[in-house]
């Protein structure tokens, strides 16, 4: 008496290819984790191995310049902490990915406390079995010394980066879905 699989059960190659989603997702993760220990720990060498050759950080282009980039920016302000809370990753093949997080920062700038709260815009490229930002732009909600967050949550203008000029927040006031749901009556 023979015996068929039932179809209720993935063939091996569908459980494969399960599996390395599952890694996949697992390996863009911690990247996603390594990124905020080693900016606040100004571990240069391992930020920029976490970055293609010809990865991009905001404007900044070529592994080489985002880690000089960096190297300049954390030395405007003194300890830092970054921490990400959700994510969530589009796997578009099987060497490449995009995917949002939203996170916050905190850094001492000038001896002020500043609370940051972003968006980063990712997209990621797998070489050698290794994930690695491709790119990262931001989009902040707020950037308020802490002595204003409680009074500048609801005001337009709460990019407040010590010794400049407030400007408009990306998020979500420049969402279009935003802007929209700001029209409608309640």
């Amino acid at each position: 008496m023979e015996t068929s699989q039932p179809a209720a059960y993935p063939d091996l190659q569908h459980l494969t290819q399960m599996i390395q989603r599952v890694d996949d997702r697992q390996q863009l993760a911690e990247l996603i984790s390594r990124y905020g220990m080693v900016v606040d720990d100004r571990d240069f060498d391992k930020l920029g191995s976490l970055f293609a050759p010809d990865g991009q950080f905001q404007a900044v282009k070529g592994r080489d310049a985002v880690v000089a980039f960096y190297r300049y920016r954390t030395s405007l302000f003194t300890t830092s902490y970054h921490y990400a809370h959700t994510w969530h990753f589009d796997l578009i093949s099987n060497h490449q990915a995009s995917g949002v997080v939203n996170a916050h920062a905190e850094l001492c700038i000038n001896g002020q406390a500043v609370h940051i709260a972003l968006r980063y815009l990712d997209t990621y490229t797998k070489i050698d079995g290794h994930w690695l930002f491709q790119s990262r732009a931001l989009k902040f909600r707020y950037v308020l010394p802490l002595s204003e967050l409680a009074n500048g949550l609801d005001q337009p203008l709460r990019v407040r980066w010590p010794g400049t000029e407030p400007q408009l927040a990306d998020l979500p006031d420049q969402l279009q879905t935003y802007i929209d749901s700001r029209r409608t009556p309640t």
